[in-house]
């Protein structure tokens, strides 16, 4: 009895300094609670490539970063093994193909009120300007979210044949906005001339303008995509890439 007391007083008197530092400085002006960041110091073996002249509190910043973490800012800030942004668009579109071949599975978050919603969904990309288009239902949760709240988030995970996803990674993130276009609405006519070709069906002109009448596509245009691709390792880059749009407002 009396060892099993000591091991509980040994427990409480370890976990109350841990607690203690949990609990100050959960509240940060800007940026997160002061327990989720990362001290600056040496940089460990497994660190993310970097330009030397970089230094780590450039990316370990401490306020006024809005929910990016210190992976995000290296990406953004160095060059090491970073591709261009012509052959990340390339690479994107290699990933997810695109305009008149197939639709891929994503999963879409939105948020209405604070309550969040991820639903899977099926999206083409236009390889020349790296917008996703799905068509849905009226009526659907997903939609009413995003007339609420147009920013939105989707990730796409290559279905591996192998299933070795830890070892060999591919996924594209995508973070931006979204929006809702019916059949009279400026971009719809455009969108079908990017959807309908993936879809398994033989399109009448019946079957467009039902389409039109009945559909509201989801447009999401992104503003920043982060893909994970293994195989830039294996040609001397950086395995994560970030893509951000120059001519977001």
């Amino acid at each position: 009895m009396k060892r099993v007391s000591m091991c509980c007083l040994v427990a409480v008197v370890l976990l109350v300094p841990l607690a203690a530092g949990f609990a100050e400085d959960t509240k940060y002006e800007k940026g997160g609670p002061k327990y989720l960041y990362i001290k600056a110091t040496k940089a460990p073996p497994q660190h993310p490539a970097y330009d030397k002249d970089i230094k780590c509190q450039e990316c370990h910043v401490y306020a006024g970063v809005d929910a990016y973490t210190a992976a995000t800012m290296t990406l953004k800030k160095s060059k090491t093994g970073a591709l261009s942004r012509e052959e990340i668009e390339k690479r994107i579109a290699e990933i997810v193909k695109g305009k008149g071949d197939y639709r891929e599975i994503y999963i879409l978050s939105t948020a209405y009120k604070n309550k969040p919603l991820a639903t899977p969904i099926e999206f083409v990309l236009d390889p020349r300007t790296l917008n996703l288009y799905a068509m849905s239902e009226r009526q659907t949760e997903k939609l009413f979210h995003v007339a609420s709240n147009q920013n939105v988030s989707c990730a796409y995970v290559k279905q591996l044949e192998h299933h070795n996803y830890f070892k060999e990674p591919l996924s594209i993130q995508v973070v931006g906005k979204a929006q809702l276009l019916r059949g009279k609405d400026p971009g719809f006519a455009e969108a079908l001339n990017i959807y309908l070709p993936t879809l398994p069906l033989k399109l009448t002109p019946e079957l467009i303008q039902a389409i039109k009448e009945t559909k509201i596509v989801t447009k999401v245009t992104p503003e920043r995509i982060i893909i994970r691709d293994y195989t830039q390792k294996e040609k001397g880059n950086r395995m994560v890439q970030i893509w951000e749009r120059q001519d977001k407002k």
